[in-house]
C-alpha cells in the first residue's frame, strides 16, 4: 500500500528506497479519468499545495526530468491554493553546454538551457511523406564560450522566425529553452525542443528583464553585455549561415584580391576576392527554385521524367505530385524552396555575372525563399523580383568567388559566390591591398570603363542581363544551373525531360 507524505518537493522521499530528491522539480501524473476533477486547479503558473498522493518510479522512456521519481494523483488527492509560495514559476536549472556536447550518448530526461544566438539558418518548411513540417537550426553560445547546435521544430521554429521579424537588433538575442532534450546528429550532440512540456522564451537583449522568474536570464544578459567589447571574429553574429564566417580574415588572407578584368585569366576552382557594386539583377534567371531536401539540388516533376529503356509507350518514373532529384537518383521525400539569384557586379575595370545562393540572399532579404514565394505567389509577371531582393541594387560588396567546371563552359561565364560582405572596414582594407592594374597601350583592353547605368545594360554584350526596370527578348537565355529544363523555379521554365534510368541487374 502506498504511504502518504506531506511537505515540500525538496523534502519528498521515495518510500521504496528512501532517496531524497535534490532538485525543486518533479514530474506529476494524473490518470485520464481524474483529469476533469483537477484541471481547473492545475493551471500553468498556479502555486498549489498537495495532500494525499503517491511517489513511485517512472520508466526512462516516460521521463520529462532526469530523476526517476514521479508524483501520482490519487482519487482523494487534495489540491489547495498556496498563498505564500516564494519560488519562481519555472525553477530554471540551466545546464552548461560542455556537459551536453561532451557526451557520446543521449542522456535521459529534459533540462533547461540558455544561450546567445550566434547563427541561424532560414526557416525550413519541408514536406516529408505527405506531412508538412518546419525546422529552424540555431547555433547557441553559453556563458563559458561553448557553442552548441539547437534545432527548433514545428511551432517553436515558427515562434523564433516571427520573433526575428519584430526584433531590430539580432546581435544579442537570448534563447531560453525550458525542458529541452538531447539529440545526436552527424556525430555531434545538440539539443532540440522536446515532444512535451517544452517552453521557448526569447529576449532581444537590449532592455532589462524585470520579471522575477527570469532573474537568471537578466544575469546572463548583463554578462553578455559585459563581454561584448571582448568578442572576437570567431563569434560574429549572423542570422544566416551566409555571413557566419564572413570575417575580415576570410576575405583578406584566404584568397587574392583581384580586379574583375583579371578574373577570366584565373584557373577554374581558384577562389578570388573582388569588390564591386551590384548594378542589376538578371531577372530572366529567376530568384528561387525548388530543391531536394537532402542535397539541395533542383528537382523536376517526376511525371516529366521518362524512362527511355521502358517498353513502348515510354514509362514515366513518378506521379504528377512527386518530384525527382537527379543527384540522389530517386523520388524526393522532402522539398525545400531555396534562393538562387544572378546579378551583375561592376568595379572600375569591368562587369561580371555572379550567382548568389540561398544563404547569401537570406543574409540581406531577411525572409526565406518560402516566405517570399508565399507573399508574392499571386504576381503573374514571370520577371518579377521581390523588393526585399531588389534593394541590393546599388550596394557595394566584397565577394569571395570562384568558377566551377559547368559555368566555365558558358558563353558568358558566371562566378559562384562563396562569401559576401558589405562591411565597410573589410571593403576599405581590400581596396588598400589591391595591386594597381597595369594600363595597356591599346584602347581595346583599357583598364578604365565608364559608369554603366541599369538602362545602358541593355546595349551590352550580355543579353541575358536585365536591369530591375528593363526587359529582354530572352535570346541566349542560360538555365539557372546544370539542371533539367523541367525543374520548378521562379523563371517558370517547364518541359518534359527524357532520361536514361539504370536497371537493377
Amino acid at each position: 500500500m502506498a504511504q502518504f507524505v506531506n511537505g515540500y518537493i525538496n523534502d519528498l522521499s521515495a518510500v521504496k528506497d528512501n532517496v531524497k530528491l535534490r532538485n525543486t522539480r518533479i514530474q506529476a501524473t494524473i490518470r485520464q479519468k481524474q483529469v476533469d476533477k483537477y484541471k481547473h486547479q492545475l493551471q500553468e503558473g498556479n502555486a498549489v499545495t498537495l495532500q494525499r498522493y503517491s511517489l513511485g518510479e517512472i520508466q526512462p522512456k516516460f521521463r520529462l526530468l532526469k530523476n526517476g521519481l514521479r508524483l501520482s494523483f490519487l482519487s482523494d488527492t487534495i489540491v489547495e491554493k498556496c498563498n505564500d509560495f516564494s519560488g519562481t514559476m519555472y525553477g530554471f536549472d540551466f545546464r552548461a553546454f560542455k556537459t551536453i556536447t561532451n557526451l557520446g550518448v543521449e542522456d535521459v530526461g529534459q533540462f533547461d538551457v540558455i544561450g546567445q544566438v550566434i547563427a541561424c539558418d532560414d526557416l525550413d518548411c519541408f514536406d516529408k511523406n505527405g506531412k508538412q513540417g518546419k525546422k529552424k537550426p540555431l547555433t547557441l553560445l553559453d556563458a563559458e564560450g561553448t557553442e552548441m547546435r539547437c534545432t527548433l521544430w514545428g511551432a517553436f521554429a515558427q515562434q523564433f522566425s516571427d520573433f526575428l521579424q519584430t526584433c531590430d537588433d539580432h546581435s544579442n538575442i537570448i534563447v531560453v529553452l525550458h525542458l529541452a532534450m538531447m539529440k545526436m546528429w552527424d556525430g555531434k550532440m545538440g539539443i532540440q525542443n522536446g515532444y512535451n512540456a517544452t517552453r521557448l522564451f526569447l529576449f532581444g537583449g537590449k532592455e532589462a528583464i524585470t520579471a522575477a522568474e527570469f532573474k537568471d536570464v537578466e544575469d546572463f544578459r548583463k554578462l553578455l553585455l559585459a563581454k561584448k567589447s571582448d568578442e572576437t571574429s570567431e563569434h560574429t553574429i549572423s542570422i544566416s549561415t551566409a555571413s557566419r564566417y564572413s570575417t575580415k580574415e576570410d576575405f583578406t588572407t584566404s584568397a587574392e584580391m583581384r580586379h574583375i578584368v583579371e578574373l577570366l585569366d584565373i584557373p577554374k576552382g581558384t577562389p578570388s576576392v573582388i569588390v564591386g557594386t551590384i548594378i542589376a539583377i538578371c531577372e530572366d534567371e529567376g530568384w528561387w527554385y525548388l530543391g531536394c531536401g537532402k542535397c539541395k539540388k533542383k528537382v523536376v516533376k517526376a511525371s516529366d521524367i521518362v524512362d527511355l529503356e521502358s517498353e513502348t509507350p515510354k514509362k514515366q518514373v513518378g506521379g504528377p505530385t512527386e518530384w525527382w532529384c537527379s543527384k540522389c537518383g530517386e523520388i524526393c521525400s522532402s522539398l525545400k524552396t531555396r534562393f538562387r539569384l544572378q546579378v551583375r557586379v561592376q568595379d572600375s575595370t569591368g562587369t561580371c555575372s555572379v550567382s548568389l545562393f540561398n544563404d547569401e540572399v537570406l543574409s540581406f532579404a531577411d525572409r526565406s525563399a518560402y516566405q517570399l514565394c508565399d507573399k508574392y505567389g499571386k504576381v503573374s509577371d514571370s520577371d518579377f523580383v521581390p523588393p526585399e531582393i531588389t534593394k541590393i541594387v546599388g550596394t557595394k560588396y566584397a565577394f569571395k568567388i570562384f568558377m566551377d567546371k559547368f559555368n566555365s563552359t558558358k558563353l558568358l561565364p558566371v562566378f559562384n559566390v562563396m562569401r559576401m560582405s558589405a562591411d565597410k572596414e573589410i571593403i576599405e582594407t581590400l581596396h588598400a591591398s589591391a595591386t594597381p592594374l597595369k594600363q595597356p597601350n591599346n584602347e581595346a583592353t583599357s583598364g578604365s570603363v565608364p559608369v554603366v547605368t541599369s538602362f545602358e545594360l541593355d546595349s551590352q554584350t550580355d543579353d541575358t542581363t536585365t536591369p530591375t526596370s528593363g526587359k529582354t527578348d530572352g535570346k541566349n537565355k542560360r538555365p539557372a544551373d546544370d539542371e533539367a529544363e523541367g525543374s520548378m523555379s521562379s523563371n517558370g521554365k517547364k518541359a518534359a525531360v527524357e532520361v536514361k534510368l539504370e536497371k537493377d541487374p
